[in-house]
């Protein structure tokens, strides 16, 4: 986990940018729900990692698709193995931008809009949509949701299945962000203990 921050936050680096404008989320929550004539289904995670640069704009998500809990065993089983095919395809990640970026230095709520490219599946996709972000006591919370297509993802549905799987489910995403540390702030908590 650590080296997929590490990543992401390089991603949000390229430029000059002050280490006090980089937020991480280690456990960012993102969610999904499909409501069908049989059965919704719903599932959650809370193992998604993000980081946003408030100078830029630039936001990152990476969600491990195994991470995902659903109600039934069978129903995170089926969507494992033939779904999302996770062992193929083990994250769904996220990069876009948030427009305008709210001032941090101001407790408040901020509507935003958010626009990027998704991948699931190992396809990758434009999306755009509505969000908030909520500055309060120097931390970041930033909520969104988007309606993802299954198909526009090569995520094929038995026709057996058709009225037990929506083709469009709906996905939030809730994230509290801490802000990054320079590393000299790093060393020096560090050697404090």
């Amino acid at each position: 986990m650590k080296t997929i921050l590490v990543a992401f936050t390089a991603f949000l680096f390229s430029g000059i940018a002050k280490a006090q404008s980089i937020y991480i989320s280690k456990d960012a929550q993102v969610s999904f729900f499909s409501s069908a004539p049989i059965e919704n289904i719903e599932a959650n995670t809370n193992q998604a990692v993000s980081a946003i640069n408030m100078n830029t704009g630039s936001v990152f998500f990476k969600v491990p698709i195994k991470s995902f809990q659903f109600e039934r065993d069978l129903m995170q089983e089926h969507f494992n193995s033939d779904y999302l095919e996770s062992d193929k395809y083990p994250y769904a990640e996220f990069q876009g931008k948030i427009e305008p970026i709210p001032s941090i230095a101001k407790d408040g709520t901020y509507p935003v809009n958010v626009a990027g490219q998704l991948t699931i599946h190992g396809v990758t996709k434009p999306y755009q949509g509505p969000g908030t972000i909520e500055v309060k006591n120097g931390q970041i919370i930033a909520i969104s949701s988007f309606k993802v297509k299954l198909a526009d993802h090569d995520i094929k549905i038995p026709r057996l299945l058709l009225k037990n799987i929506a083709e469009v489910v709906d996905v939030k995403v809730n994230a509290a962000y801490q802000p990054q540390k320079e590393a000299g702030d790093a060393r020096s908590s560090k050697s404090s203990s």
